[in-house]
């Protein structure tokens, strides 16, 4: 659905509330497939042209085929006063398979009835092993370096083209799956990131239509992906290696016929699929590249026309080493292809040709040939970040050697894309024996397909190239986790997703991605090692047990799960996310508390990362892990009042004051000059500001030392990825936006626009510079600046707000600033705001959605609106005040326009 109506501040016009066409949501998704909760929750947007509208009440009615909605089957929830647009399904217990259709209706301010929604679906997935009748299969005689990776392939007859068709599939390590010759869907490199002795993602699909009655073929291709993390092929790199696992696929297609007695019919992966290893695909290291023999494709490996009479049978399989897992559909959306880029030059450098994108992203890419003449001949392809003084792709950030080899067929026409895994780069160089055109390279981002959910745009030049470089640092680690980087490591470093919650909910709508992300995080409490810890990557694929396992065991790393877990419910309303993962949450805790330096003294000095990648690297470690421990115990405090349980939610209430109490006896100073934490450097006070820790008589004084830091590095960051939130949380609780201005606005170093002067194109690792040999070219862990930028406009969810019920609409006008725009589709609907100056007057245009309340600050004490005096109870005005220079006015939904002289 595109932004574009609103972002001029229009509200559609509509007759009165009405439920927003395609808004209605199973599990943050639009008719999914495959769900697995036994209570989904459901969730609509609304749409009104009346100020001071809201939802009073809803029903919900849910049904097993759509014309029983009259009269539902399942659940008729009846009239609830409620003005969230959210509910979950309490009606009759759903089963494997199900197929549940459902609509609402609203009621307004004055109790007045909406129509009927549109009818929304949902399907539920395999819930119980014992619904799994295929078989995993594999084929034993795969050999890295001996031959190609596997494919397989069934043929089987259907009587009819079936009336409703699902195939229920996965494969380990990564599949590409095709019915009669073509893809079953856009999906890339699934099933996706898991510990797959406790979940394996498999996928459904509709097939419906790519079935036919008569002779149908459905073959599967494997990747080794992070399952079977091997040495690659030719010494490629790989970031860590375990012992070669036989591939898995696992598959499942359920059909029925109309006019048929026979119910549903299935076609199972096992012994009797078919099976080969003499294909193209010779390798596919996660991290190293792939290797293509075109000369060796199979021509209609999937098709009826396609001889397969070389193959031998499949083999039978127990399934993945060790235990297996649930096998479990996620809700989140796939990793699809989302944007075709052009290269912007193509050089030739010795022997080879460097192909320039213009930008640094993640994906894969397409390269196009006449192969006439050249057949057997191998072409390599070298991804890189950077390139060498020279002009020659220099892979140093991201670790070598990464390649790509395909030998050429000889057609006149063929093209070669990886197929099983991604780079992150900005050149690709080429070792051809001709000159390719710059046409016949295109570079394919891609991403986990989750909804944009917002703009932005400043008439600060800097801080719109800010935002894009955070953002396509997003892009390039939004895959089936959130990574770090694309290239060296594609790990889920977990600190991120909540450091820098903010930059990535405002921008993208993660309810789904989220819900899984934290089973994901969960599921990766440690097998072995400390009881209930959470290791710094999720899932634990490289276990970092060097340097005191300082790389495994940080509390900034280990708290991810309940702080992440809390701003998702923040954000989207879905209390499931805290309720399920409770446990691992309090075990977590328990696991900290053995990390106490004793009973009394409730800090954690046992080390750790510290400050990660700050300028000022003195920061102690065991200040950042008491700062986390902190965080989590307030993490707690919260999650155990939104469930209900408010003597718990004093307990851990207890705990974290006891905490906040012990960091002040530790770390505070008051030698050398004005009050301060530790070595009084940026990350220590604002640390400790942060977590409440400074006792109210030194808070300024502390503020003090924090703004004397800023000075001392002439208004640039030394802080690392830990402490930077909180920079900027306590000068934002301040209303020091003018010297968030000045740390965004400087374009030397450290700062994000040193970066953009150097090229940056996406958010580097480190603060200090482009040496590559300094780390990755596209990290999102230093992005939380993209939150300040986002709320300049003044849109941002208020302090205590869920389901940004209440959005605050407060712009920062600042230095060169004069105007900016940004807009935030909220569960309820679109939020807008955009602001500009012409001299010293004031325009404001806000939105706010139905069932939302604004409360708009303005530094000005005489504001109008349309041309209008404020009157309290007129024109959506709910009350108004002024507050010393400010004037502060709470409006209902709809859309406004504010003039003030400022």
């Amino acid at each position: 659905m595109k932004l574009l109506p609103l972002l001029a501040g229009v509200l559609p016009l509509v007759s009165s509330l009405q439920v927003e066409l395609g808004s209605l949501r199973t599990e943050g998704v639009s008719s999914p497939l495959g769900i697995h909760s036994d209570r989904p929750n459901l969730s609509w947007r609304l749409l009104s042209d009346l100020r001071n509208d809201t939802q009073t009440a809803y029903q919900v009615q849910t049904a097993s085929s759509p014309r029983l909605l009259g009269k539902p089957d399942l659940w008729d929830s009846g009239k609830v006063a409620s003005a969230r647009p959210f509910t979950v399904y309490d009606g009759q217990q759903l089963m494997s398979r199900q197929e549940v259709y459902w609509r609402l209706r609203t009621w307004d301010v004055n109790d007045e009835a909406s129509s009927w929604s549109e009818v929304g679906s949902f399907e539920m997935g395999l819930l119980h092993i014992s619904d799994w009748k295929a078989h995993w299969i594999t084929n034993t005689q795969f050999e890295t370096g001996v031959n190609s990776l596997p494919i397989f392939a069934k043929e089987f007859e259907l009587p009819c083209s079936p009336e409703k068709a699902r195939l229920y599939i996965t494969g380990l390590g990564v599949y590409h799956a095709e019915i009669n010759g073509e893809s079953i869907s856009s999906e890339i490199l699934g099933p996706g990131y898991s510990t797959v002795n406790r979940t394996v993602w498999y996928r459904t699909h509709d097939v419906t239509s790519m079935l036919q009655s008569g002779s149908n073929v459905i073959g599967i291709e494997l990747g080794k992906g992070t399952y079977d993390a091997e040495k690659g092929l030719n010494n490629r790199y790989m970031k860590y290696t375990l012992t070669p696992k036989p591939l898995l696929a696992r598959s499942q297609l359920e059909y029925t016929c109309s006019h048929s007695n026979n119910g549903t019919q299935s076609v199972l992966s096992d012994a009797t699929w078919l099976t080969t290893v003499d294909g193209p695909q010779l390798e596919s290291a996660w991290y190293g590249g792939e290797e293509y023999d075109a000369q060796r494709v199979i021509a209609n490996w999937s098709s009826i026309s396609g001889d397969r009479s070389g193959w031998q049978y499949a083999n039978v399989s127990t399934g993945p080493v060790g235990t297996a897992g649930a096998l479990i559909n996620p809700v989140a959306p796939p990793i699809q292809i989302t944007q075709k880029i052009s290269p912007v030059s193509v050089t030739q450098v010795g022997s080879q040709w460097v192909f320039d994108f213009g930008v640094n992203y993640a994906g894969l890419y397409t390269f196009t040939m006449n192969g006439t003449g050249l057949a057997g001949t191998r072409i390599v392809f070298y991804p890189a970040e950077n390139i060498t003084a020279a002009g020659v792709p220099d892979q140093t950030s991201s670790s070598s050697p990464i390649f790509d080899g395909y030998t050429i067929a000889g057609l006149e026409v063929e093209s070669f894309t990886p197929n099983f895994m991604y780079h992150g780069n900005q050149y690709i160089g080429v070792n051809t024996t001709w000159k390719p055109n710059i046409s016949d390279m295109t570079g394919l981002v891609a991403r986990a397909a989750n909804e944009e959910s917002s703009t932005l745009s400043t008439s600060n030049t800097l801080f719109n190239q800010i935002h894009e470089i955070i953002q396509r640092s997003v892009q390039s680690n939004m895959y089936s986790v959130l990574t770090d980087c694309p290239t060296r490591e594609k790990l889920g470093w977990v600190e991120q997703d909540h450091l820098a919650f903010e930059t990535v909910a405002r921008s993208y709508d993660i309810q789904a991605y989220g819900h899984d992300l934290c089973r994901t995080i969960a599921e990766s409490q440690v097998q072995w090692g400390p009881s209930g810890m959470l290791p710094s990557t999720a899932p634990e694929y490289a276990v970092f047990i060097a340097t005191s396992s300082k790389y495994r065991k940080d509390p900034n790393w280990g708290n991810t799960l309940s702080l992440f877990a809390l701003e998702l419910y923040k954000y989207y309303g879905d209390k499931s996310v805290l309720s399920d993962h409770y446990t691992i949450m309090d075990q977590y805790m328990a696991y900290l508390k053995t990390r106490q330096i004793n009973s009394t003294m409730f800090i954690i000095n046992d080390g750790g990362l510290g400050d990660w990648e700050g300028i000022d690297s003195t920061t102690p470690t065991g200040l950042t892990s008491t700062y986390a421990y902190q965080q989590a115990a307030a993490s707690m405090k919260e999650i155990a009042e939104v469930l209900g349980n408010p003597t718990i939610s004093r307990e851990w209430a207890h705990l974290e004051a006891n905490i906040r109490s012990s960091f002040h006896q530790m770390w505070f100073n008051t030698s050398g000059g004005t009050p301060h934490y530790s070595i009084n450097n940026q990350a220590s006070n604002a640390l400790a500001l942060d977590m409440g820790a400074v006792p109210t008589q030194y808070e300024a004084e502390v503020f003090q030392s924090l703004l004397d830091a800023l000075a001392a590095a002439d208004w640039h960051f030394t802080v690392g990825e830990i402490a930077l939130p909180a920079l900027f949380r306590v000068l934002m609780a301040r209303n020091r936006n003018d010297v968030l201005y000045k740390l965004m606005n400087q374009r030397t170093a450290a700062s994000y626009g040193y970066q953009i002067e150097h090229g940056a194109t996406s958010l580097w690792e480190k603060w200090d510079g482009k040496d590559s040999s300094v780390g990755s070219l596209n990290h999102f862990m230093m992005g939380f600046g993209d939150m300040w930028l986002q709320r300049l406009s003044g849109l941002a969810p208020s302090r205590g707000s869920t389901m940004w019920d209440t959005i605050d609409y407060a712009p920062i006008i600042e230095g060169d600033l004069t105007s900016a725009t940004s807009s935030y589709r909220t569960p309820s609907g679109y939020a807008n705001a955009s602001w500009h100056l012409d001299g010293n007057i004031l325009t404001y245009d806000i939105v706010v959605p139905v069932g939302s309340k604004g409360v708009v600050s303005l530094n000005a004490t005489a504001v109008k609106e349309d041309g209008r005096d404020l009157k309290r109870g007129e024109y959506g005005v709910i009350s108004m005040e002024h507050r010393g220079d400010d004037t502060v006015i709470e409006v209902g939904s709809g859309s406004y326009s504010f003039t003030a002289t400022v």
